[in-house]
């Protein structure tokens, strides 16, 4: 069962299809063991690279986001979904995906928030839509939108979802009644876990520009 966060990631992402055309680099994306239902488009894509330290993951580029092998202004779009939080340096790797865009490309990015940590390796970090805005700027990127995802329903449905989980997997009769009621509670508050609120999110998306010189 996916959490609310998930279900809010897959919808952005399959909302936003269309700025995903050309040359398009998934920066910490999984080639093989996804998460989740998005399924990349096929229309108007010429090529799709991952790039990721995991050799499991089957990626065009095993290596490190900070340094990636690929010539300047050479991709369309760049895709880092829920892989801010977990890079000890990220300030780097948005100029490296900032060297790697070519003038008008896009970036399409979402962070968590209010979300257990979860390392993948690692977790380092928490941004808010102030810092990421800061932050974007300073690398010169032009920002398009940063939105929240989910609200307080969402953020409180997710936590008791991870945690459920956590005593499902160890066997526990409460872990195993909690999960029952849980996929029913999930149902009723589905349409409130949607509704976005600017403050108790489960995290954020963001839409960003290379600006044309």
């Amino acid at each position: 069962m996916n959490t609310f966060r998930r279900e809010l990631l897959d919808s952005f992402l399959n909302e936003h299809k269309h700025l995903m055309a050309g040359d398009v680099l998934d920066i910490g994306g999984k080639k093989e063991n996804k998460r989740g239902r998005f399924q990349p488009p096929k229309e108007n894509v010429s090529s799709w690279k991952y790039v990721n330290i995991d050799e499991s993951t089957k990626p065009d580029c095993l290596c490190s986001a900070e340094n990636i092998p690929i010539i300047d202004s050479s991709i369309d779009v760049f895709l880092m979904c829920e892989v801010l939080e977990h890079l000890e340096k990220p300030e780097i790797v948005l100029a490296e995906a900032y060297r790697l865009l070519r003038p008008g490309g896009h970036g399409i990015l979402t962070i968590p928030f209010l979300y257990p940590v979860h390392g993948d390796p690692f977790d380092f970090q928490r941004w808010t839509d102030i810092k990421l805005r800061l932050v974007l700027e300073q690398k010169g990127f032009e920002i398009m939108a940063v939105s929240p995802m989910g609200g307080t329903v969402a953020v409180v449905m997710d936590l008791i979802q991870i945690r459920c989980n956590e005593l499902y997997s160890k066997r526990r009769l409460v872990g195993r009644v909690a999960f029952i009621l849980l996929k029913s509670l999930k149902i009723l508050t589905a349409g409130k876990a949607r509704r976005a609120h600017s403050k108790i999110t489960t995290g954020y998306s963001i839409i960003v520009k290379k600006p044309v010189v």
